[in-house]
């Protein structure tokens, strides 16, 4: 099929060249295509690597997103490709990805998870349960302490630029939990999955669960937990996972960087404080 460019032919989405993904569009789609208008997306962390592209496919026209892509989220959207529910992706390339384009905000504060995200996480959770899919990375006592790591960064850099005690706190909290026998124990013995990683309000578009790029081997409870630290409520069908207390621990450390460095003491405290009684009720 042909592929053309109508907009400049250079490098986009983060330094793709629509060369290397425009034929193999055109092979998937069927049709010949060609690029009419461009805009990088704003928002977000990856904002930089992603682009809405309008196209004209066999003369209809149709939106795409194309994304520049790490490893592992490249695997994950190969990897939830095989299960019915999940976003698929249009082309997949070994750093790039063209994906539809979903039309709307991010999910409210205070709006109800939409039916389709809870149907996709179950139905990934339940296609790759105590399976190892090629290419994602598992959560186990040697990525929870590199977690941890990662995390004293910031809250030692917070610490360093206020002083203030709960950076102290969540200091001294991380540094015990690191090689937590509660902690990596119980995580050893959960079962494990395939989990989206990062399922906050902020990847919810419309119905859809966006930006697999957190994908990673774990027990389901994590992306549970996720969500229910922003005040989602799973509907009555949806199984709860074992795992619950230890997704807790995790999922307050894993957010414990990003609140050091832009939410201040006051939210640390809060998380450490969370994850602390979740870390006393294992066992």
């Amino acid at each position: 099929m042909i592929a053309t460019s109508g907009a400049d032919p250079g490098d986009h989405g983060g330094g793709l060249a629509d060369t290397a993904w425009l034929p193999l569009l055109a092979r998937r789609l069927g049709a010949p295509v060609r690029v009419v208008a461009r805009a990088p997306l704003t928002g977000g962390y990856v904002a930089a690597s992603v682009e809405r592209v309008d196209l004209a496919v066999g003369g209809q026209p149709q939106t795409v997103v194309l994304k520049a892509a790490r490893p592992v989220e490249v695997a994950a959207m190969r990897t939830i490709a095989v299960v019915a529910g999940p976003p698929q992706a249009l082309a997949v390339g070994p750093n790039w990805l063209v994906l539809p384009f979903v039309d709307g905000p991010a999910l409210g504060a205070a709006d109800p998870v939409p039916e389709r995200v809870w149907r996709t996480l179950a139905a990934v959770h339940a296609h790759w349960l105590g399976k190892r899919p090629r290419g994602i990375p598992v959560v186990d006592a040697a990525w929870w302490a590199a977690l941890c790591d990662r995390t004293l960064v910031a809250v030692r850099g917070g610490l360093a630029r206020t002083g203030e005690r709960e950076f102290a706190a969540a200091e001294s909290a991380l540094l015990a939990w690191r090689a937590d026998p509660a902690i990596t124990d119980c995580l050893a013995r959960l079962p494990r999955t395939l989990v989206h990683g990062d399922a906050h309000r902020g990847n919810v578009l419309g119905d859809t669960l966006i930006d697999w790029g957190g994908a990673r081997v774990a027990p389901a409870a994590l992306d549970l937990a996720t969500l229910r630290a922003q005040g989602a409520v799973p509907p009555p069908w949806f199984a709860e996972p074992p795992g619950a207390d230890w997704a807790d621990v995790h999922v307050h450390v894993q957010y414990l960087g990003f609140a050091a460095d832009h939410l201040g003491a006051a939210r640390v405290g809060e998380m450490i404080a969370t994850a602390a009684a979740a870390r006393a009720r294992l066992r």
